[in-house]
Parts: C-alpha cells; structure tokens; sequence
C-alpha cells in the first residue's frame, strides 16, 4: 500500500502538475476499460468527470 511520503516523492520527482497529468489519464483509461470491458456507461461518465476535474485542477497549478 502507498502513503502520504510515496506521493510527495512523486511529487518532488515530477511536480504537483505532472501528477496530476497522470493521475487524469488514469481517470480516463479507466472510464474506457469499464466501458468497453464492463458494459459499465454510468460509472465510466462518472471516472470521466472526476478526470475532467482533475484536468481543471492540474491548469491551476501550471498557473502557479
């Protein structure tokens, strides 16, 4: 299992943005994986938004 130190390493390693980058495409191949292997279109809408979210967070922190 990771903790708290895992992830600021990643972070320290790659920036608060780049995380955040992988952490949206993950959203995104999930919602492709419950789509086409579940049969699963509700949860794979709500893995989409919560990748859309991230992405919209991950423009803030290039601001910064």
């Amino acid at each position: 299992m990771y903790d708290k130190n895992d992830i600021k390493t990643m972070i320290d390693g790659m920036s608060i943005s780049g995380v955040l980058d992988i952490l949206s495409q993950v959203c995104y191949e999930k919602a492709e994986d419950l789509r086409n292997d579940w049969q699963d279109p509700d949860t794979a809408r709500e893995w989409e938004k919560v990748g859309r979210a991230v992405g919209k967070i991950k423009i803030k922190a290039d601001l910064y």
